[in-house]
């Protein structure tokens, strides 16, 4: 059976890079291309365009779009990150993933009164910003500040052996967008196989919540390891190894409340 495929296009409001890496946004799309409503399968053709094919697509940015990035609203850029205060709730902001997300999901429930154009424009910023709201360098959380810092950390490379054992640094942000289930050579199709094999029966249990129950549950994982993983730290060997595995059920997360926005929102 031919896989629906979501055409997920980064639009002028979401032109920064993606929430995790290439080929983990495409499996996260692929699996949640499994988990659609028949009504909406036929919502994200209308308004994601007629050519589909077995694989996901992208259109990547180029360098003369990313220059466009100077002139977007003073703060714009941020749209990719997720402002919370102190109790884990949305900030009043004027960029944010939460906020972007939730005036998306209006205009789709409504699409019946905005122009094609619009509709499409909303499909893309809730595929792309559900990824960035799940990844938790992207929280920008009160409290911290430097959750609102890409810094440096190191780890010891083992939690035995003799005193003088080597270290290895760490970016925050980049250390959440490379770690990728030990399938960095693998294809999206495949890894995304087995983010299905990882989900399993839990679909249902993933996909529960609302948008702010999601929000509120990245905030308060930020919210653990930045309490020790701080600019110079030196953080334990099991808890930057256990970073691995949220960051990766994070992904399993996104792809099953992805489609479950998507079919709510395509309810006739």
């Amino acid at each position: 059976m031919k896989r629906l495929s979501l055409l997920f296009v980064l639009l002028a409001s979401v032109l920064v890079a993606n929430a995790w890496h290439k080929r983990c946004d495409e499996a996260i799309v692929i699996v949640a291309t499994k988990h659609l409503t028949p009504d909406a399968k036929k919502m994200v053709k209308k308004y994601l365009g007629k050519s589909y094919a077995d694989d996901v697509h992208y259109l990547y940015i180029s360098q003369r779009e990313l220059a466009k990035q100077k002139k977007l609203p003073t703060g714009a850029r941020n749209i990719h990150d997720l402002h919370l205060d102190k109790s884990f709730k949305p900030r009043a902001v004027k960029y944010d993933s939460y906020k972007a997300i939730v005036e998306a999901l209006e205009v789709i429930r409504n699409r019946k009164s905005y122009p094609a154009k619009e509709v499409t424009t909303a499909l893309r910023v809730v595929i792309n910003l559900m990824c960035d709201m799940h990844n938790i360098s992207k929280v920008r959380l009160a409290g911290y500040p430097h959750s609102y810092k890409n810094f440096t950390y190191t780890m010891p490379m083992r939690e035995w052996g003799p005193k003088a054992v080597l270290t290895k640094t760490f970016k925050w942000r980049d250390s959440w967008r490379g770690w990728d289930g030990g399938y960095n050579f693998f294809s999206a199709n495949y890894w995304a196989e087995d983010m299905d094999i990882f989900i399993g029966e839990r679909y249902e249990e993933y996909a529960k919540g609302s948008l702010l129950d999601w929000a509120e549950e990245s905030g308060r994982k930020a919210a653990y390891y930045l309490e020790f993983c701080k600019p110079d730290a030196r953080i334990p060997y099991m808890e930057q190894k256990s970073m691995g595995v949220v960051n990766y059920e994070m992904m399993a997360k996104t792809s099953c409340r992805l489609a479950a926005l998507l079919n709510e929102v395509a309810v006739k």
